[in-house]
């Protein structure tokens, strides 16, 4: 049987919500594992990336940024584009897929 894991790209309005929510009901909803994409590693952010990882919703960024994210201790779970792979839906949360993007 395969795993269903669902992958929110973005942790702003929508994201970080939404991320909870699915983590917090992920047995009714049938989720086996939630993992979120965040590209930017912000002192700031860190609060709201160590709840949502202490929930159980597995943190993903680019390669590039994996040891930034580190120092500011957090654990990286996977590369960005691993996590897409082996997600079975993908939700993008950025705000460039709104069309607000400027």
């Amino acid at each position: 049987m395969s795993k269903t894991i669902v992958h929110i790209v973005g942790t702003g309005t929508i994201g970080e919500p939404l991320i909870g929510l699915l983590n917090r009901h992920k047995d009714e909803f049938g989720i086996d594992e939630v993992t979120f994409h965040k590209n930017t590693p912000k002192a700031l952010d860190k609060p709201k990336v160590d709840q949502l990882t202490k929930a159980g919703a597995r943190l993903a960024t680019p390669h590039a940024r994996m040891a930034e994210f580190k120092e500011l201790g957090h654990e990286v779970a996977y590369e960005a584009e691993e996590a897409i792979s082996r997600a079975t839906v993908v939700i993008d949360c950025t705000p460039s897929c709104t069309g607000i993007d400027n």
